[in-house]
């Protein structure tokens, strides 16, 4: 395969946001429509997309999170062939929580975040509020997709929720290594490569060699920042076509239990 010759199998974006210029006022480009948005995904050669909607609050009010899931339930619904729903939960409110992730689980969908503490409104995943939801997404074999937090945070997580997948974003914070170094000592964290996690010409294949191709998961936190760019970087990167493959699209599939 020659570099930046995109897979026609499909790439599947599991982590992006599907945020318009009417969600967010970004000072780059951003797509004004749902029909430009997806464009521009396929034309970075990904086929499927995963994620959440967050919206910037201060924790207090649980029909936020209600509006974050109504809205990638739309869009969903809309684009039923692009895009599949990740759930958001509030560490606040673990019951109305968990009445959310049983819905998202009885409509089909598997994902669990991006849960990003900064901007709900809390500030560790470790808390008693948040072990009640993840109890249920571990028993309903779910994924969580998390905005990094610290090494201990993670650690606790992963040591209390053996069975679930915990998917860790943007592998440069906290320091790549660490995060290399933290998956080895859990078999049940992943890391998808949105945000920083191509950040480093070397990155993907020193994780694949300390981690096993099976445990990275392609992302891009689209539209915050470029798919192209994200997919090139793993095309650039001295990887085989079967790791390559497992990364782009076949990681995302075997976690979830999704079929296509």
């Amino acid at each position: 395969m020659k570099y930046f010759e995109i897979p026609d199998y499909g790439i599947i974006d599991a982590h992006m946001h599907p945020y318009l210029a009417k969600h967010r006022n970004f000072p780059f480009a951003i797509p004004e429509t749902y029909e430009e948005y997806f464009a521009e995904q396929k034309r970075a050669g990904i086929t499927l997309s995963c994620g959440a909607f967050n919206i910037i609050n201060d924790g207090t009010d649980f029909s936020v999170i209600e509006e974050c899931n109504a809205n990638v339930l739309q869009v969903q619904k809309e684009y039923p062939d692009s895009f599949l729903p990740g759930v958001n939960v509030h560490p606040h409110f673990p019951e109305e929580s968990c009445k959310q992730v049983q819905k998202f689980y009885d409509l089909g969908f598997r994902w669990v975040g991006e849960l990003a503490w900064y901007v709900m409104g809390y500030k560790a995943y470790s808390t008693p509020g948040m072990f009640q939801i993840l109890e249920l997404a571990q028993d309903l074999g779910m994924v969580l997709n998390i905005h990094p937090s610290n090494l201990e945070d993670e650690a606790e997580l992963a040591a209390k929720f053996p069975r679930l997948p915990i998917v860790i974003a943007h592998p440069e914070s906290n320091g790549i290594m660490a995060n290399y170094q933290l998956a080895q000592k859990y078999p049940n964290i992943y890391l998808d490569l949105s945000g920083s996690g191509l950040f480093r010409w070397g990155m993907l294949r020193k994780g694949i060699d300390m981690l096993g191709a099976d445990r990275i998961l392609f992302g891009t936190d689209f539209p915050v920042v470029s798919a192209g760019m994200t997919v090139g970087g793993v095309l650039f990167e001295h990887i085989n076509p079967d790791e390559q493959r497992m990364i782009f699209r076949e990681n995302f599939l075997r976690l979830t239990g999704y079929t296509l």
